[in-house]
């Protein structure tokens, strides 16, 4: 660095040289003839006197940019330290700041947390409140020992609680009694009769009359029946006190909501469930088995006369009367009569031949041997697919009641499920059979073209066999 500055210096210098020696130059020039060599040489001297000043000028000059260059730099080291130091002081202050507002927000969403939790459990408390409250009025308990609005809003949810346990505990003593009045009930016939009915609290009852008696179930606004499905109870000698071992009991919640006696599923009723598709359904499946039954049949006696007719032929042909099996052959009218006619009636032609028209004539014959089984397959493919059917009719309709009513009432619902299961349920029941059914009888009917071909070339050998 040190250099190129003198350089540049004496460049400058040397050039402010240049020019005063080319003025005195052309005053030489002038006066060159004037000029004598003794100041010639002093003038030189001059010069060299000249450029040693200016260099020891210019030698000062770069030793204080040297200096003022040293110093810069120091001055800027420092200032680049301090500088430094702050940033990194600021950078601490931005990762603390950072990580308190972090713990902030954690803070934040954990307070948000247990806030939504206080609600959900008061929440939960409050409907638990209601539920119980509302179970205790069905057993003759108004509210809060208070009907009235203001006294419950008053009450806070701990004396809440300590009501309805109290309320509780006096529902259990009280279901722990058992008790004995006079009182009507209905036998199972529907004839109310009067009688003594013993109470096991208000979960159980039995009944005793002169015209019958048993156990008894609610039957609606705490009248009772005795139930149908209950075993011989001798209801005197339990009013009496006497022993009775095990003895049969109909549990209820609530003696006001009546108990239905549920009346057993028949094939009818499941169909009934499913509505107008599972009856559709269920059609295809009668029209299926109807198509199964004649397929069967139909194979059946093509089977049978294929071994008969054979036997008849062959009988004819060893014989050596060729032309009575042609006339026995043609005298049936079935599909394997019409095969051994068409390989009868070719003899005389070579065996590629014959192997050819009879193969033929069994494809002619695959159309009747395959009649109704495509009917078949296609039952057992739509069946299914109209219980598909039925079963997206049926959670449109349970959407629809869901909408409309909500979900509080499990048996508005029952009637949109119950189209949607039964119709798979029909769907199903109909496709499988007919699929298995449908896949045999076409494995029979393959078997059937198999032994019509071996009774063509049986008969054939036969032939050439007596020939030779």
């Amino acid at each position: 660095m040190k250099k190129i500055i003198i350089i540049i210096l004496f460049a400058f210098s040397l050039s402010a040289v240049a020019q005063e020696a080319a003025s005195v130059e052309a005053g030489q020039t002038v006066a060159q003839s004037t000029i004598p060599k003794a100041d010639e040489a002093k003038s030189q001297a001059d010069i060299q006197l000249a450029y040693k000043k200016e260099y020891a000028f210019l030698s000062g000059q770069v030793a204080n940019i040297e200096s003022r260059i040293k110093q810069y730099g120091i001055e800027a080291k420092t200032e680049k330290r301090q500088i430094e130091s702050v940033i990194t002081a600021l950078e601490n202050q931005l990762l603390n700041a950072e990580s308190e507002a972090s713990a902030l927000d954690d803070e934040i969403y954990q307070i948000q947390r247990n806030s939504e939790s206080a609600q959900d459990n008061q929440g939960l408390m409050d409907s638990t409140v209601i539920q119980a409250a509302s179970t205790m009025t069905e057993y003759g308990f108004e509210g809060f020992g208070d009907s009235s609005q203001e006294n419950s809003n008053s009450l806070t949810d701990l004396e809440k609680v300590a009501i309805l346990v109290e309320q509780a505990n006096a529902v259990i003593k009280k279901q722990a009694t058992i008790t004995q009045n006079q009182g009507a009930f209905f036998l199972p016939n529907g004839t109310k009769v009067t009688g003594d009915i013993l109470k096991v609290g208000q979960v159980a009852s039995y009944g005793h009359s002169a015209q019958g008696g048993g156990v008894l179930a609610p039957a609606g606004e705490n009248q009772f029946k005795v139930w149908a499905d209950s075993e011989a109870v001798n209801s005197s000698d339990i009013l009496s006190g006497q022993s009775q071992g095990m003895l049969p009991i109909f549990l209820y919640e609530s003696s006001v909501k009546a108990i239905e006696e549920k009346e057993g599923k028949t094939v009818l009723s499941v169909i009934n469930s499913g509505g107008v598709i599972a009856w559709i359904i269920t059609v295809l499946g009668l029209f299926a088995l109807l198509l199964i039954v004649m397929r069967i049949g139909f194979l059946k006696s093509a089977s049978a006369s294929t071994e008969k007719l054979l036997a008849h032929v062959v009988e004819k042909i060893k014989a050596g009367d060729l032309k009575a099996a042609i006339n026995h052959a043609s005298a049936k009218s079935s599909s394997s009569a019409r095969v051994l006619l068409s390989a009868l009636r070719n003899l005389n032609r070579d065996r590629d031949h014959l192997e050819d028209i009879i193969s033929e004539s069994i494809l002619h014959e695959s159309a009747q041997l395959n009649r109704f089984g495509s009917l078949i397959m296609v039952v057992a493919t739509v069946a299914p697919l109209l219980g598909l059917l039925g079963t997206v009719t049926g959670m449109i309709s349970t959407f629809d009641i869901i909408t409309e009513f909500g979900t509080g009432d499990p048996k508005l619902l029952s009637s949109g499920i119950s189209i949607a299961l039964v119709t798979t349920e029909v769907g199903l029941a109909v496709a499988i059979p007919a699929l298995m059914f449908g896949n045999i009888l076409s494995g029979w009917a393959e078997r059937i073209k198999d032994d019509m071909e071996k009774a063509a070339l049986r008969a054939i050998n036969v032939y050439q066999k007596v020939a030779e």
